[in-house]
């Protein structure tokens, strides 16, 4: 995947290069001037101009775009891409000034990957794949932009269900039991936290690493080697539907526990070009459609969100958080999950992460 990648994007800057050697021939022949100037100096001055010369505008930002190259986003097929896709479907990004392109990854191990290699310029992730990636990158790392599920409580549901002949319905009746996250993402950082706050002691549950949803799901209801699970929606649905018990439902618990982020590579950010405002309003911009009329992206939402034909009926397209990033509050909690795991020597701060 990654070697058809590098050469689409080798022959995209192939021709960039050759657009931008044609506009500069251009120009030169124009005796040096820029598109707006050229504006500036026919009759009337740019408020009274013809319906060519209002195109030029759109024309100068879609060249600009075409230079630059594309904004390359890896993203998984979940709900909480859905506004990226509203971006480059209605023409946002473009709107913007901006190329984006969406590149997507079965597994968030492929997608970091991918960054780490050159091929992404940023990602729809969370901070805990955001710290690693920063932590091998180091200055050539991302920064969070923009909330994509987590903006309040009520989005990005994440249960711990039990398996449907297992007894277990309340938190307490956990312990003894083994629980299926993946190890070292936020599911287990998730269910750590559930069960501090619950006053459930963590050393009297077990911990299986079953990184693949679809499997735990299926483990789950056979309830032999685990006998609970964190699962987020839609699949957190189809386990409902299936028998399971839901424990602990992290939208009802008061507290806004999880949240992914889109993040930009640092060098986009401080580019001088204005990339992040474009990526931001175009983003903000998609948000808005969704939130004010949510069913007429209905059928986008099932085909992107990757919701499967019998759970389409169950799952509305969500609302999402204009204007979002995390608090510090919720970055703090992540680093020093991940310092008490191991997985980074030194906690990353605020300012490190997320670009307000």
């Amino acid at each position: 995947m990654i070697s058809t990648i590098r050469k689409t994007i080798q022959k995209r800057r192939a021709a960039a290069l050759a657009v931008l050697v044609l506009l500069c021939l251009l120009t030169a022949g124009c005796g040096g001037r820029s598109a707006k100037q050229a504006g500036e100096d026919q009759p009337g001055g740019t408020q009274q101009q013809t319906g060519e010369d209002q195109s030029g505008g759109a024309q100068q930002q879609a060249g600009e775009a075409e230079t630059r190259g594309p904004v390359r986003i890896g993203v998984l097929q979940i709900a909480d891409s859905f506004p990226l896709y509203v971006a480059v479907e209605e023409g946002l990004f473009q709107k913007h000034g901006l190329d984006v392109e969406i590149i997507e990854f079965q597994s968030a191990s492929d997608q970091s990957v991918a960054y780490e290699a050159g091929e992404l310029d940023g990602m729809m992730t969370d901070m805990i794949v955001q710290s690693l990636i920063n932590k091998s990158s180091a200055e050539d790392g991302m920064k969070t932009v923009a909330m994509a599920f987590g903006g309040d409580a009520s989005e990005g549901r994440f249960i711990v269900a039990s398996a449907p002949d297992s007894g277990i319905s309340a938190p307490e009746q956990l312990a003894g039991s083994k629980i299926g996250i993946s190890e070292n993402t936020m599911m287990e950082y998730l269910v750590g936290r559930y069960l501090e706050d619950l006053g459930v002691d963590l050393s009297s549950v077990e911990m299986v690493n079953i990184p693949k949803l679809t499997l735990r799901l299926d483990l789950l209801m056979e309830g032999s080697d685990i006998q609970a699970a964190i699962l987020p929606d839609p699949l957190a649905i189809e386990a409902e539907s299936r028998g399971c018990g839901t424990v602990i439902d992290d939208t009802k618990l008061g507290k806004n526990y999880s949240q992914s982020v889109v993040t930009l590579r640092k060098a986009l950010i401080e580019d001088g070009a204005g990339t992040l405002d474009a990526f931001r309003d175009a983003y903000n911009e998609a948000i808005e459609k969704i939130n004010v009329d949510p069913d007429a992206c209905l059928e986008l939402f099932y085909e992107k969100a990757n919701v499967a034909e019998p759970l389409q009926g169950r799952y509305a397209v969500p609302s999402y958080t204009l204007d979002c990033v995390p608090t510090e509050e919720d970055v703090a909690s992540i680093e020093e999950f991940m310092v008490n795991k191991g997985l980074l020597d030194s906690p990353f701060t605020y300012e490190e992460m997320v670009v307000q």
